[in-house]
């Protein structure tokens, strides 16, 4: 990997960091002109990184890639160290795309350097993008899975490798694909009990090659397994008791059952704090004990775990540690549960989860948004708002909770979706005065009276549907965030995945759930033709109006950012607007289009909006809210 890249990375972060503690002094002096100056030297310093970048990439890694270029010894050796270091992955869409490795491979392959293949494959199968979804992690994943079968193959690898550092190494790598597989069932929407039994029974097979193993090794290995995996999938399925299959519901009811009357027994710093939760939660779920019960003895519990968490160490995120923010993710959904089948009135149910739902959005708020091992914070982010958001009944604070974890994970794309928002306002009010023809149908009206009486509930149901629209970016936020340079393919399948996963949260809010088809295809041509997601009608939905408009306003937004656009250079709305009368009638609502370079006034309003000096104004007012 060439050295200049490597020390451009490292003197990038040294400035940006450098910035970030400019902004926060300048947010504090309110001092509105450095600040803009601010806004534009972190502009210059992103953007001017991401030209270097890709110059760096195309003439000094794709020549080799494409085998324009012959890969010496040297540099297959960098170019391969290059692709294991994780955090340098965010560089490089070649290594993101997995080509580098590939061609690698085929390289030892050739030359029957077995350990230096295996290597390769190994880093390939444990890429950034095991956690997610898209065509790119079916191949991670397909690769992952016939990496564990190297587990059956580790008397032959000793044999070829009598090294002892490296055969531990590479033992170390297959081990670690399979606590990646296990963490992906962990962490899965909807978890299949039986899979993750399964994975941690594969890794629990190294058990047998005790006798070729160091003993220290041997017994911290098995250690970790069964102290911290074990006991974790125990608490998965307490967790998830409805997707236990019967004949394992049996003995794990005589287990849980046991620790229910062991763990209640001992003072709470005593407590395996694993096994308690598990056995309280299955209560609960098995119905052997009152949901107001297990409440009162859970969330005393939850609440003496430790707060404090080194977020800037990798081992935040590891099941051998139970905090405070290891029971909010996991812990949360249950709460809720029990609160709503507790005998509680109405009104004190409502309360008390409100008072949960304000814990939890406090915590985050202090979880700082840079810290290591970022995807899984992402992932587990994503994941609390998809088990907790059905038991938020008020609209307000649902889009609440979303604005805390968007501020917290992507404040960007917080920042766009109140400019979206803004931007819907601005095309929807004259348009319902003027052209209230075009809501008959929607509205189940017939004269532009009964429109106007329709108004402002309609304005309030646009703005929040915009506001809610790029919900599922937070799950993919560390890909947005860190991009100082082009989106790799790769990173466009997924990227192309977020109204999907928008919709996913909001239809599980009944309050939400209307904005459902305006979320889902807003990045639907109008014509139908092109867009994602690729098997969405969006001529079938009674929105259609108003998604036709959220997808301008969401294009308008993200074209004319002058600063929130890493890997974009700005427009004026002009160009801009130029662009959408190119393409109305196939991309966008040629109504609409029509509507806006008509209305002289609504064309001045939205390019006032967009423009820098707003945005200024903007920036600075939204930054000052949530940072």
């Amino acid at each position: 990997m060439p050295q200049a890249i490597t020390d451009f990375y490292k003197d990038y972060l040294a400035r940006i960091n450098e910035i970030d503690m400019e902004e926060q002094r300048l947010l504090s002096s309110n001092d509105k002109q450095q600040w803009t100056e601010h806004l534009v030297r972190k502009s210059n310093l992103i953007r001017n990184s991401h030209s270097f970048v890709e110059k760096s990439i195309n003439e000094m890694i794709r020549p080799y890639v494409t085998g324009e270029r012959e890969t010496g010894d040297d540099e297959a050796a960098a170019l391969r160290d290059g692709a294991m270091l994780y955090y340098d992955k965010a560089l490089f869409d070649e290594v993101m795309e997995s080509s580098v490795l590939k061609m690698l491979i085929e390289r030892y392959a050739k030359q029957g350097d077995g350990f230096s293949e295996r290597m390769c494959r190994y880093a390939f199968a444990n890429n950034a993008y095991i956690s997610v979804d898209g065509p790119f992690s079916e191949r991670s994943l397909a690769e992952a899975r016939q990496v564990m079968e190297k587990l059956a193959d580790i008397r032959k690898i000793r044999e070829e490798q009598p090294n002892d550092a490296m055969f531990l190494h590479e033992v170390n790598s297959i081990i670690e694909t399979g606590f990646s597989l296990f963490d992906r069932e962990c962490k899965m929407l909807e978890p299949d009990t039986e899979k993750i039994v399964k994975q941690f029974n594969i890794l629990a097979g190294l058990e047998k090659y005790k006798d070729i193993l160091p003993e220290e090794y041997y017994q911290k290995y098995t250690e970790y397994l069964h102290d911290s995996l074990g006991l974790h999938v125990v608490l998965m399925q307490a967790l998830h008791w409805d997707k236990v299959p019967l004949k394992r519901k049996k003995s794990l009811s005589a287990l849980l059952s046991r620790e229910l009357v062991h763990q209640t027994s001992l003072t709470p710093g005593r407590r395996n704090p694993k096994l308690f939760m598990a056995s309280v939660v299955y209560a609960f779920h098995s119905g052997t004990m009152k949901a107001d019960d297990c409440f009162n003895l859970l969330y005393p519990f939850l609440k003496s775990l430790k707060r404090k968490v080194n977020f800037a160490s990798g081992s935040w995120y590891d099941y051998r540690g139970v905090t405070r923010f290891f029971a909010i993710n996991l812990m949360t959904r249950p709460l809720l549960q029990m609160i709503v089948a507790s005998d509680l009135t109405e009104n004190q149910k409502k309360q008390r989860i409100a008072a949960i739902l304000y814990e939890v959005k406090s915590y985050i708020e202090t979880i700082p948004r840079e810290c290591a091992g970022r995807e899984n914070m992402d992932y587990c982010l994503f994941h609390l708002l998809y088990d907790v958001i059905e038991f938020v009944d008020d609209e307000a604070m649902a889009i609440e909770c979303i604005d805390t974890l968007m501020m917290n994970r992507q404040l960007a794309t917080l920042i766009h979706s109140i400019m979206a928002a803004k931007l819907t306002q601005a095309i929807l009010d004259p348009l319902m005065d003027e052209r209230p023809e075009l809501f008959y149908e929607m509205l189940d009206v017939h004269t532009p009276e009964e429109v106007h009486a329709k108004k402002e509930d309609l304005a309030l149901f646009m703005y929040n549907a915009a506001r809610v629209h790029d919900i599922g970016k937070i799950r993919i936020a560390t890909i947005i965030n860190t991009q100082i340079r082009s989106i790799s393919a790769a990173e466009f399948e997924l990227i192309k995945m977020h109204s999907q996963w928008s919709y996913d949260i909001v239809m599980r809010n009944k309050k939400l759930a209307p904005y459902g088809d305006i979320v889902l295809g807003h990045h639907k041509s109008y014509d139908g033709k092109s867009g994602y997601p690729a098997d969405y009608d969006n001529h079938k939905t009674k929105y259609r109006l108003l998604t036709d408009i959220l997808t301008i306003c969401d294009s308008m937004d993200a074209a004319t950012d002058v600063y929130g656009r890493n890997y974009l250079k700005d427009k004026n709305f002009d160009k801009v607007f130029a662009e959408f009368e190119e393409l109305k009638g196939t991309r966008y609502n040629p109504e609409i289009i029509d509507f806006i370079r008509d209305n002289k006034a609504l064309y001045k309003s939205l390019q006032q909006i967009t423009s820098k000096e707003a945005r200024e104004d903007f920036y600075f007012h939204i930054y000052r809210k949530y940072r």
